[in-house]
């Protein structure tokens, strides 16, 4: 859904007139629902109040999806800034907001403001921001929002200097979990083995996901709120 800034204020006073900053300084941390990943995150969990790097790639989209469901099944908020038009809305599991800013120049800067928005409005336990990269200024921006509102805020992105905690994944080597056809040949792939790496100042820690492969039918999308894949560049602000 794009929407100017404006009206996404106005939105999330309607819909939750009853949020009020997380005092996520007694709060747990945002568990993602993963309990192998929950284990090796500090505080069982992406911190709130903190802003989180994750590097693009290998699953790292299937984790932040799964731990914005996993917020909403209990209870609390979550939200997805998509900053460059890639989350297709026909499977987009339904709880957690999803945000597309409009097509056009400046989309980018509107997905940051969008992301700071709700950061500063209290009533998310989790904001996922991605196809944008903040830099400088912006980056810091967002991370005083997320201290100031107690979300966990996790980027999707090659790196953010401000960010508390790093992350990177991969597919492990043969990782890849086959269902086999009637002769024995591997037909589709049932499941794929991640490989997780997490650092902060003076700790990191490893963790290993098997996480499962969903199929979906071959869909032409006329939606113009979606972006041309074609190597689309992630646009830089800052």
């Amino acid at each position: 859904m794009a929407v100017p800034l404006q009206e996404l204020r106005r939105l999330l006073e309607g819909r939750f007139p009853d949020a009020v900053p997380v005092t996520y300084r007694t709060a747990g941390a945002v568990a993602t629902g993963l309990g192998e990943l929950d284990r090796v995150l500090p505080g069982g969990g992406l911190p709130r109040g903190r802003l989180a790097a994750w590097v693009p790639g290998g699953g790292a989209t299937a984790v932040l999806q799964a731990a914005c469901l996993e917020a909403v099944r209990r209870g609390e908020r979550a939200a997805w800034v998509d900053g460059a038009g890639m989350v297709a809305g026909e499977f987009w599991r339904v709880g957690p907001l999803l945000v597309r800013p409009a097509v056009g120049e400046g989309r980018g800067r509107a997905a940051l403001a969008a992301a700071e928005e709700l950061l500063r409005s209290g009533g998310f336990a989790l904001v996922v921001v991605s196809g944008v990269e903040a830099v400088g200024t912006e980056a810091v921006r967002l991370a005083r929002a997320a201290r100031e509102g107690g979300s966990a805020l996790v980027m999707l992105t090659a790196g953010v200097p401000v960010a508390a905690l790093r992350v990177r994944s991969r597919i492990a080597p043969d990782g890849y979990r086959w269902r086999r056809g009637p002769f024995g040949e591997p037909a589709e792939v049932e499941a794929v083995e991640v490989q997780v790496q997490a650092t902060a100042m003076g700790w990191s820690a490893r963790a290993e996901l098997v996480l499962p492969v969903a199929r979906h039918d071959l869909r032409l999308s006329l939606d113009p709120g979606l972006a041309d894949r074609r190597g689309a560049a992630v646009e830089r602000i800052g």
